[in-house]
């Protein structure tokens, strides 16, 4: 997501490009990538010349002390995501921008919020269908009564906890209002069941050749460390998500199924609901429900910029005009407690579990 994915995605639905970090940069007038870092020098080298860049550092505490920029965007692993983010916060940048899942523990979440909101740092998350114009205008329908009061949402998406969940439950939040999740009650993918071994487990890229290697396989969990673990030669440990619920403060649930083929959320209200189905494909509003005699459907169509270059550009606002980001540093903390809440209550045999979760240290080396 810094950049060599705009190469790799051919997204042309709804996520229209630019799609990576770099990419929203060079088209946003306020902003100019002034340095790169990456822990690796082949990766690092193929970005620099991929995208014509001539600073780069193999150390991201150096580029942040020597360049001072106004702006960071972490685009690490979430295992290895906290520290940056801290460092950056703490050492004068004025605006972050990380990339989701946030890190790998509710502790480690506990410290990134202390030191963003310490040093008063604008900051936005990937969670991108928060900056989708589409989800937006969703998210207003649903805000002005066009389904009546919601009751369920619905999603569904089989992918990991860490990396991928995010969106799920971030998108869900926002378009009910972005409502405090109270309980959740749900399961983790066992091992080498039939939910295991999906598309989303591919692995990461090798640095040089740009091949993936490999699939991820699941971790195990390891109870004298509370903490899951990457299988032999691997760092990322990221569990599959099995079917959970989610209970809001306003009495919303949201149901969220492990169903392949593509990406689907749905929020149902007392007279219709607004879907967004087929991976971003098809988004309406449908009023009518019940017994009633009419049906109204319309259509949403995405507009304005990207996903991505929202995020940036809301990140710009906010050190402008003191308005806070659509997805600032509370707002990302209501959903990263559940989606670890998740693995919680997965441990407990699927029992609920109270949100905010009491036990911060469960430890789950994402991606």
């Amino acid at each position: 997501m810094g950049g060599l994915m705009e190469d790799e995605q051919p997204y042309s639905n709804a996520y229209t490009k630019p799609y990576s970090h770099f990419m929203a940069y060079t088209v946003t007038p306020e902003t100019e990538v002034v340095a790169v870092a990456n822990r690796g020098a082949p990766r690092l080298d193929r970005f620099m010349k991929r995208f014509d860049v001539g600073n780069g550092y193999l150390d991201y505490r150096e580029m942040i002390l020597k360049e001072k920029p106004d702006i960071v965007s972490v685009t690490t692993p979430s295992f290895a995501r906290a520290e940056p983010i801290i460092f950056a916060a703490e050492n004068g940048v004025k605006g972050i921008y990380a990339e989701k899942g946030l890190c790998a523990s509710l502790e480690e979440a506990d410290r990134i919020t202390a030191a963003v909101k310490a040093n008063n740092v604008a900051f936005n998350w990937g969670a991108s269908r928060r900056h989708h114009s589409s989800y937006r205008q969703m998210a207003e329908a649903i805000a002005n009564g066009d389904i009546g009061e919601p009751r369920f949402v619905v999603s569904y998406q089989l992918t990991d906890l860490i990396k991928h969940h995010p969106h799920t439950l971030d998108t869900a939040s926002m378009l009910i209002g972005d409502p405090k999740a109270v309980w959740l009650e749900g399961r983790l993918v066992e091992p080498d069941s039939n939910l295991d071994n999906s598309v989303g487990r591919l692995g990461p890229r090798d640095g040089k050749t740009n091949e993936r290697i490999g699939r991820l396989k699941s971790p195990t969990y390891d109870p004298d460390g509370h903490r899951f673990v990457p299988q032999e030669g691997q760092e990322i440990g990221d569990p599959m998500v099995d079917f959970f619920r989610v209970g809001y403060e306003n009495g919303v649930q949201g149901m969220f199924i492990p169903s392949g083929g593509g990406w689907s959320i749905e929020v149902r209200g007392t007279e219709g609901h607004a879907y967004a189905w087929e991976h971003q494909g098809v988004y309406r509003i449908r009023k009518g429900a019940g017994k009633s005699p009419t049906v109204e459907e319309r259509e949403i169509t995405p507009t304005g910029y990207s996903p991505t270059v929202n995020t940036v550009r809301d990140i710009v606002n906010e050190l402008e005009t003191g308005e806070r980001t659509k997805g600032n540093i509370d707002v990302t903390m209501q959903i990263v407690e559940p989606e670890f809440a998740i693995a919680y209550s997965s441990l407990q045999d699927g029992r609920g579990v109270s949100i905010p979760v009491e036990d911060r240290k469960l430890h789950i080396p994402g991606g």
